[in-house]
Parts: structure tokens; sequence; C-alpha cells
């Protein structure tokens, strides 16, 4: 399959559970080769064709239903005449409930599960409650979104389970570094509102500057700096739609130390300034009524 690609997950600072359902003529052409820090499961929906996993391949139809752990490459290649493919699809930081979480006794068979997907699960022959839990995960918000991704991950415990990968099986060379790697981005989306500085985060992970920014743009398929910025438009972009703060106010929340500076990069990543991108969600937000 050759070098696999790193996926930035964006998460904004109000989620810590990433839910998408996404439809394509061919899941290749939405989603190659890749990894990234995250768990994700997946739901196929619509589609058949082939799952890469690690060092396992084997076939995929509507029902299937996988959880991979952080960093394992995969991806889904759809059959040519296949062309009505739907995913629905939950990614998640390891420590998104915080380390000691699992060490309570409760959550022993969640761990377990965790662990499992570094070599990747299937889950087989399951009831049809597991998808029904799953779409409550995927409708839900907040604090409520979280307790229903943890009952499904404790129902997911009770259904037959299939690992994919080998139990030899290592992370390509390719990915090797992936502790630098996210440690670096960790500290890119915790910090993003504060000046960023590439030679102290190449401090940060125990690199040289030149050597830190070799490695990111191999890694990652773009420049650190580059990376900075698409972070700080994620952000400034739900602000925009979920707030009436200034622009001004969102350019400095965001990390930007002048509007000018701020309108230019959302301009380039967006093809759009920030006042015409609040505009265009306002248009598509649903009117509230009148009480």
């Amino acid at each position: 399959m050759g070098k696999p690609a790193f996926e930035n997950v964006v998460l904004n600072e109000q989620e810590s559970i990433r839910v998408l359902q996404f439809s394509c003529p061919a899941f290749q052409s939405n989603h190659t080769w890749h990894f990234h820090p995250q768990y994700e499961l997946s739901l196929i929906l619509k589609g058949r064709g082939k799952q890469f996993v690690g060092d396992h391949i084997e076939s995929f139809y509507p029902g299937n239903l996988i959880l991979v752990g952080p960093n394992i490459p995969h991806c889904w290649i759809s059959d040519d005449e296949a062309v009505n493919n739907e995913m629905l699809v939950v990614q998640f930081d390891p420590l998104f409930l915080g380390e000691s979480f699992y060490n309570l006794p409760e959550a022993q068979a969640i761990h377990s599960l965790f662990k499992a997907s570094g070599q990747a699960v299937k889950f087989t022959n399951y009831p049809q409650d597991i998808r029904e839990q799953l779409e409550r995960v995927c409708d839900s918000q907040g604090m409520t979104r979280i307790a229903q991704l943890l009952i499904l991950c404790e129902k997911l415990t009770q259904c037959e389970q299939k690992r994919l990968i080998s139990s030899d099986y290592r992370v390509d060379k390719s990915v090797k570094g992936v502790d630098r790697l996210t440690n670096a981005i960790n500290y890119v989306k915790n910090h993003f509102h504060e000046e960023i500085r590439q030679p102290d985060i190449a401090k940060l992970v125990n690199m040289a500057p030149q050597s830190f920014s070799r490695f990111f743009r191999t890694q990652t398929g773009r420049t650190f700096v580059s990376f900075v910025n698409e972070v700080r438009i994620a952000e400034a972009c739900h602000l925009l739609s979920s707030s009436d703060k200034d622009i001004l106010d969102i350019a400095l929340t965001c990390g930007y130390g002048n509007i000018s500076h701020f309108n230019r990069k959302f301009l380039e990543k967006k093809q759009l300034t920030p006042s015409q991108y609040r505009e265009n969600q306002r248009l598509k937000s649903p009117p509230t009524a009148n009480l």
C-alpha cells in the first residue's frame, strides 16, 4: 500500500468525540491509506469492496463494524461497480476520559477492548441494538454523547469479536516517531491561542529545529506553520458560526496578532473572508421560531 498519510482529525474546543457520516462514489476518493492518533469506530452503511487495516485485507459489505486503534494504517477501497458508498464514523482521543478512568473497576472491560483495537477489532453477529446505540451517539451532544459512547463501548465488549491484524504486526517505519508527532500536534491544539514557535516545539519533542521541520512535513504532508494555521482557522470557523463574537476578538482568540494577517490566512484556506463565511453559515441555519 505504500506509505500511509497522516490525517489531522479536527475537534473543536467543545468536543472530545468526532462523528461524521459521509457518502461518496468510492471510499478511496475520500480517504487513502492513512493513520491518526485517535480510535476510530466505523460502520459501513452502503457499498462493498476491500478493507485494508494494518497487515490485514478482507472484503467489506454493509453492516461491517470495526474498531481501529491509534496510529494503525487503514483504508477502504470500493469495488468499481459499487458507486453508492456510505460510512458512519466515530473518532475519539485515547485519553478523552482522562488517564485515571481506565483504573476504575467498572472500566476494565472497555479498557481491554481499547487495547485489543491495537490489532483492530471486527464485531460479528452483533445485535440490532448496537446500530441503534451508535445512532444515539451520533444524534446526541455534550455529556450525553460521552455517556452514549460509553454505553455503546460496554455493549461492544459483549459482542463476538475478531482481531484482524496479526499479533506480530508492528507499525511501519514510516509511522515511527508518531509519539513525537502526537505530542507536537496536541501542543498546537491546546495552545493555538498563544504564540507558537517552531523551535520551541522542536525542543519539546527533543529534536533539532531543522530535523523537526523535515520530520513534520514528511509525516503530515504539510509544513508545521501551515498545520498551526489549519488548527487556528478550524477554531475560527467554529466561533464564526456558533457565536456573535467580534471578528477581531475571534482573530485574537485564535492566536493571530492582527486582523489583516487573520483575514489573509482565512481567505487562503476557505476562499471566503471571515464575514462572508459567517453570513454563509447563518443562511444555512434554520430560522429560529418566534415564541
